[in-house]
């Protein structure tokens, strides 16, 4: 009796070997908060076992699926891929699913990211842009103003900038836009001003560009053609000969 349960012990044992142990994916996202279509993707993560060959799949928004990379864990469990072209694997807009695993599918996780047709991103991930603005018009002394502000007011103290903006051209905190060209700004026919407003928050910037122009503020002085002096020729004086007096005979 005790040889048949050694030998089943010994059975379990060469049994449980078999059986292969792999390591299960505990995080898996993208390196940046979002990727624009002339950027290389990067994923990364982390295993429960270190050294650990990772397998990523992706599925298109027409359900097609594909294998897109593979990398392996390091001596900690953290893994992260090599860069990868986003044209070469985002074509068409709308949603794909990656998904990261080391044996089976079922046992991975998967990752939503959502393609505009120029950035990459993941599905809840909000992106920071400017409200469009209008190019404005205006006259040399006469102030313009307005407002910038963004499309999702979620975010938190967003900051406002200018870049390339005309002298004298301001922009608060709250995005209140404030220039009044002065006389410097002004010419013989229309001016325009082209400067980009800057908007930063949570790593993220966004910029517009926007054209003020300047109206015509001083007309083109009338330059007078030059007279030359008409020189008028010297005329030498005519002597007249003097009459010798004729004597008279004795």
């Amino acid at each position: 009796m005790k040889k048949k349960l050694v030998g089943l012990g010994t059975l379990s044992l060469f049994l449980i070997m078999l059986i292969p142990a792999y390591a299960e994916i505990s995080e898996f996202s993208i390196e940046k908060s979002f990727y624009t279509i002339d950027e290389g993707i990067v994923f990364v993560g982390t295993t429960d076992e270190r050294n650990s060959m990772i397998n990523i799949v992706v599925e298109n928004p027409n359900a097609k699926e594909s294998y897109f990379i593979g990398t392996r864990s390091n001596s900690n469990g953290v893994f992260e891929t090599t860069p990868k072209n986003i044209s070469d694997f985002f074509s068409i807009i709308g949603t794909y699913q990656f998904t990261a695993f080391t044996i089976q599918k079922d046992d991975g996780i998967t990752l939503s990211l959502e393609f505009d047709g120029n950035r990459v991103l993941e599905e809840t991930f909000s992106i920071l842009k400017l409200n469009s603005i209008q190019d404005k018009i205006t006259e040399v002394d006469k102030t313009v103003s307005f407002s910038v502000s963004i499309t999702d007011s979620t975010f938190a103290n967003p900051v406002y900038s200018l870049e390339n903006e005309p002298t004298g051209a301001t922009i608060d905190s709250s995005g209140q836009f404030v220039w009044t060209p002065t006389a410097s700004h002004g010419n013989i026919e229309d001016v325009s001003y082209s400067f980009d407003i800057i908007v930063s928050a949570d790593n993220q910037e966004d910029k517009e560009s926007v054209t003020i122009i300047v109206k015509k503020a001083y007309e083109q002085p009338v330059v007078e053609p030059v007279v030359e002096p008409v020189v008028e020729p010297v005329v030498e004086p005519v002597v007249e000969p003097v009459a010798e007096p004729v004597a008279e005979p004795v």
